[in-house]
């Protein structure tokens, strides 16, 4: 009996650990990309160490309300290739089919990364460029982002992500406060197995 509660304590506070790392994790931009392309934000390459072809990025943005005429980001690998998911995740690409173009309404984009680029990225880190773009943060995550920051669909879609609500991005703190709240539970009950004998 006190073996099964013990173990039972460790099965908790694995999945607890196991839930964890699952959650997002973001990244502070806070960058100015201004109206040419000049200008860029390199994020480095110890931000994409769990970084996998199933993984959301997610970048969130304020647009600049005195443009007029267009916005864009452009995510590039280390080698300043442009970051094209080919279909699910990305949203609809510029003509120039090198940028992601958004709305003036828009708060962030969401995409996968292919896996040939992984490598590039992970050695290297991501560069970001853009036109009338202020980079707020970059959120990585195991799970599909909130409906405000849906990508795009299968493979071959061009259709735009929903700009939905215009709230603050879901970057999982909420998921990471009940992981802990779980993780300490776990801990609890480990203690009360080893005081009950």
């Amino acid at each position: 009996m006190k073996k099964a509660k013990i173990f039972a304590g460790i099965a908790a506070a694995a999945a607890a650990a196991m839930a964890i790392s699952t959650m997002a994790s973001a990244y502070t931009l806070d960058k100015n990309l201004g109206k040419n392309w000049s200008l860029n934000c390199q994020i480095p390459a110890s931000e994409f160490a769990d970084l996998t072809a199933d993984s959301y990025v997610t970048i969130t943005f304020t647009p600049d309300q005195e443009e007029e005429e267009y916005w864009s980001i452009k995510p590039m690998d280390s080698t300043w290739a442009f970051i094209d998911p080919n279909g699910e995740g990305g949203p609809e690409l510029a003509e120039g089919k090198d940028a992601y173009p958004v709305e003036k309404d828009w708060t962030s984009i969401s995409f996968k990364v292919p896996a040939d680029y992984l490598d590039s990225i992970k050695e290297g880190g991501m560069i970001i460029i853009g036109h009338s773009i202020y980079l707020n943060e970059m959120t990585i995550s195991d799970e599909a982002p909130a409906a405000s920051e849906a990508p795009a669909g299968e493979a071959g879609d061009t259709s735009a992500p929903t700009a939905g609500d215009k709230g603050a991005a879901d970057t999982g703190v909420e998921g990471v406060a009940v992981v802990a709240g779980l993780a300490i539970l776990a801990v609890g009950a480990i203690a009360v197995a080893k005081k009950r004998n």
